[in-house]
C-alpha cells in the first residue's frame, strides 16, 4: 500500500504481520525475502519489461539519465533494488510507513529510504523538499481511504514535465474469480479499501498535465498466451499468479506527463 491524516497502507501495515498470505503480491512469512529470493525477482523484472511495455520497468527505463530523480512510493519488496536495472543513471528515493520485506542490497540501492508514521506519510514526504522527473506508485492508491487528497499532494511533487505512474486494480475486478492467496477479485485483499476509478482521475487532471496513456488489457500476444496458460491451475487452486492478471485485465495503469502548475485545493 498514508495520506493526511491516514496511511498508503495503514490497514495493509497490520495485516502484514497477522495474515501475510493473504495480500496481494506479498511472499509467503514462513518462506521469507531472502536475497536469493531478491535476485530472482531482478531476473523477472527483466522479463516483464520485456513482454509488457506499459509496466513499471519500461516506464523507468525512459528516465536513464545521471540527473534524473525517481522516487518509488511503497518501496517494499527491494522495489527500488529491482527498478535500477532498468536506469542505473538515475538516483532513486524510497518511502514507506514500515520495512516491507527488505535486504540490504534493497536499502542500498536508495539515496534516501524514508520511513514515516501512516497519519503524517505524504505531508513528511512533502516537507522534504524534493521534486521528481519520475514517481512511480504501484497498487498503493487502492489502500488509501482517501485517495484524491492523497493524490494531490503526491503529484506537487512533480517537476515541470515530470512523469507520474499509477497502477492500481481495474474496476470490474470486483467480479473476478476469488482465490485464497494472492490477489485476483479487489476483495481478496481485505486491505483494499475501495476500487479507484483510474480514467475519471486522469480525465480529471488534464487541466494540468498531459495523459500519455490509460491502459487496462495490454502485453503482446506471447504474454496474453502465456496467462491464459495460468488461468486453469489459479481457477483449480485458488492460487493467483502476476500472469494471470494480464489475462484478466487485473491492473489498469496511467502514465501522467506534468505540463504546467497544479491547482489543487
Amino acid at each position: 500500500m498514508m495520506r493526511t491524516g491516514e496511511s498508503l497502507r495503514l490497514l495493509r501495515h497490520k495485516l502484514y504481520f497477522s495474515e501475510p498470505n493473504q495480500t496481494c503480491g506479498m511472499p509467503r512469512a514462513d518462506k521469507g525475502y531472502t536475497e536469493q529470493v531478491g535476485r530472482r525477482r531482478e531476473w523477472i523484472s527483466h522479463l516483464k519489461r520485456r513482454l509488457d511495455p506499459k509496466s513499471k520497468y519500461a516506464f523507468v527505463s525512459k528516465l536513464n539519465r545521471e540527473n534524473a530523480l525517481v522516487l518509488d512510493v511503497g518501496c517494499g519488496l527491494d522495489s527500488v533494488r529491482k527498478l535500477r536495472q532498468h536506469a542505473p543513471l538515475a538516483t532513486f528515493d524510497g518511502a514507506d510507513i514500515t520495512e516491507y520485506y527488505m535486504t540490504n542490497e534493497g536499502k542500498k540501492s536508495m539515496r534516501h529510504y524514508w520511513i514515516f508514521p501512516p497519519e503524517i506519510f505524504i505531508d513528511e514526504l512533502v516537507a522534504q523538499g524534493e521534486t521528481y522527473d519520475g514517481i512511480i506508485l504501484s497498487h498503493v492508491i487502492e489502500h488509501v481511504p482517501h485517495p484524491t487528497e492523497f493524490l494531490d499532494k503526491l503529484v506537487g511533487l512533480l517537476k515541470e514535465g515530470g512523469r507520474l505512474y499509477l497502477s492500481t486494480p481495474t474496476l470490474q475486478s470486483v467480479h473476478f474469480p476469488r482465490v485464497r492467496q494472492g490477489c485476483l477479485n479487489f476483495y481478496d485483499d481485505p486491505t483494499h479499501t475501495a476500487p479507484f476509478d483510474l480514467e475519471r482521475w486522469a480525465e480529471a487532471m488534464k487541466p494540468w498535465g498531459k495523459v500519455s496513456y490509460t491502459a487496462r488489457h495490454r502485453g503482446g500476444f506471447l504474454l496474453r498466451c502465456l496467462a491464459w496458460l495460468t488461468v486453469p491451475y489459479t481457477l483449480l487452486t485458488k492460487r493467483n499468479t502476476s500472469l494471470t492478471w494480464y489475462a484478466f485485465g487485473f491492473e489498469s495503469i496511467a502514465v501522467i506527463i506534468r505540463k504546467g502548475n497544479i491547482l489543487s485545493s
